[in-house]
């Protein structure tokens, strides 16, 4: 598990990464250690995607889905199973993949980079989830902020992949693309194994 240290200082690169700072990546440790250790990081975006989950079933419930006997144990473990099976994804599809897109040499600190730049951008787009569900804003509000966020999410991605993996724009889209696409596609897959 990292530090109290390790995760204020990745936490500090993270959010460099966020304005397009460079140095940025300077902040997580790279090493063969670190590398695992960042992976540890899902236990901090844990309590995010509780909310997130929370937010769902709340939605759900605006919707019009039954308030009384929803599985909301269920639910939940489903949606962790989701967490943890999109967490592992990317980093072992691309480890496949590394070699021949010529990107190993890279591989490592971008997987550092992206584990522990997720908690800001995991945050960043709950957000309007969380202000719905809550009642503080409508919903063509929340739309708008939805696509405004995951723009910005996005754009952060595309940032942190350009930054450490070091490849060409193209490049750089491709695999912010493919990342968002197999995250799309896991989450379609366990709310389909998932009955509620």
């Amino acid at each position: 598990m990292p530090t109290v240290a390790e995760i204020q200082r990745s936490f500090q690169g993270a959010w460099a990464l966020l304005l397009n700072r460079r140095e940025g990546m300077q902040a997580f440790d790279v090493s063969v250690d670190g590398f695992f250790r960042s992976f540890g990081v899902v236990f901090l975006l844990a309590p995010l995607y509780a909310i997130a989950a929370l937010a769902e079933v709340r939605l759900l419930q605006i919707d019009g889905a039954p308030v009384d006997g929803f599985p909301l144990t269920w639910f939940f473990v489903w949606k962790f199973v989701g967490l943890g099976v999109d967490w592992l994804a990317l980093p072992i599809v691309l480890a496949l993949l590394a070699k021949p897109l010529g990107l190993a040499a890279r591989y490592v600190p971008f997987i550092v980079a992206r584990n522990w730049t997720s908690p800001l951008a995991m945050s960043l787009s709950i957000l309007p989830s969380v202000l719905f569900a809550s009642g503080l804003i409508g919903q063509e509000l929340a739309a708008i902020l939805f696509l405004v966020v995951v723009m910005g999410v996005i754009r952060y991605q595309y940032q942190v992949v350009r930054i450490a993996l070091q490849t060409t724009i193209a490049m750089s889209i491709a695999v912010v693309a493919f990342d968002l696409t197999l995250s799309l596609v896991l989450a379609e897959l366990v709310n389909r194994l998932a009955v509620y």
